[in-house]
């Protein structure tokens, strides 16, 4: 399974730490952005691109997250506006985040969305202080839980923090 994450200047790449953990347990994460430049996040990480916009497949795409950080970065950004509405045509998994919850949802042209994380058919969008409900819903979209016993597991151990029985 393949994991894009769509990162940009002044990213805040904490929001999707989790989820890509989560998502490279069962396949490969690729940090995507428009150019090849590197990504300067808001935690003052610098973060090596692998895929542009222009050479991303959608055929290789499996899962499509889009990161938060400054929405004035990407919020006209057609291109991946584009993808993202090609993602949706073909079923596959999108995340928006935070600023990418907003351009997720403008993009796919989604006005009735909830405050908190919420899965929307193959869409789930969340606001920036849920990052870890959204890296579950992330996960159970993609299937990447043995079973509802793994599922609450990884629940009571990330979001409770409960460590495993036994």
């Amino acid at each position: 399974m393949n994991t894009y994450l769509f990162l940009y200047h002044e990213t805040s790449f904490f929001e999707v730490v989790l989820a890509a953990y989560f998502m490279n347990t069962k396949g490969r994460v690729h940090i995507l952005s428009e150019n090849k430049s590197e990504i300067h996040t808001n935690e003052g990480v610098k973060i090596l691109v692998d895929t542009t916009l222009d050479e991303a497949k959608l055929e290789d795409i499996d899962v499509l997250l889009i990161c938060g950080g400054n929405i004035n970065n990407i919020r006209s950004m057609e291109q991946l506006h584009k993808l993202i509405r090609q993602c949706h045509t073909g079923q596959k998994i999108i995340g928006g985040i935070c600023a990418g919850r907003e351009v997720v949802s403008d993009a796919l042209h989604i006005t009735d969305f909830e405050d908190g994380t919420q899965t929307i058919g193959n869409v789930i969008l969340s606001p920036g202080n849920e990052y870890v409900d959204f890296a579950l819903a992330v996960g159970k979209a993609a299937d990447i839980y043995i079973d509802e016993v793994d599922y609450q597991e990884t629940v009571d151990y990330f979001k409770f923090f409960h460590a495993p029985k036994g």
